[in-house]
């Protein structure tokens, strides 16, 4: 199934070929490759806008993510959906302005940085959370497992995001 990517910002160059790349092997990692999904990349007034509209917190994040399935348990297989057309995941928005700063203070490159974000928009996409210590665990864990796939693939050294409550 597809993955559409749409950058939607100017201020900072991507590799959309390599983010591409990526986001399909993490999503095969996942299991996802029978659902569609989207993914935009905005500026940080675009994510801060919908920071506060769907969560009510001000300001830029990282990653938003707007899953289509509902009542969904981490860990647990996804609903049999007969028709190819409406296996829908759901859609990310990174603020790839705020992801790049990020990066920078933490010496990580970009690129490997973006495909944390994805993955964790992911694992939101399919009902993990992290508003709870137990949650984060969880999340964390099935984070971690996937990335340690993706990182010998890759060659990159991407890590979990730490911290419960990220947003």
């Amino acid at each position: 199934m597809s993955v559409v990517i749409h950058n939607m910002q100017r201020l900072i160059k991507l590799d959309l070929r390599r983010l591409e790349r990526d986001v399909r092997y993490l999503r095969r990692l996942m299991g996802l490759t029978s659902f569609h999904m989207g993914i935009q990349c905005v500026e940080d007034d675009e994510i801060s806008e919908a920071n506060i509209v769907y969560r009510g917190v001000e300001g830029a994040t990282d990653v938003l993510a707007f899953p289509f399935l509902e009542d969904l348990e981490p860990g647990k297989p996804l609903p049999e959906i007969a028709d190819p057309d409406r296996r829908l995941l759901g859609d990310l928005m990174l603020g790839i302005p705020y992801i790049h700063k990020n990066a920078q203070l933490n010496r990580e490159q970009l690129e490997g940085t973006l495909s944390v974000m994805v993955l964790h928009g992911m694992c939101h996409l399919i009902g993990y959370d992290h508003e709870t210590k137990d949650q984060w665990q969880q999340m964390y864990n099935k984070e971690l497992t996937i990335l340690d796939k993706f990182n010998q693939k890759t060659g990159y050294t991407c890590k979990p995001l730490l911290g419960i409550g990220h947003g």
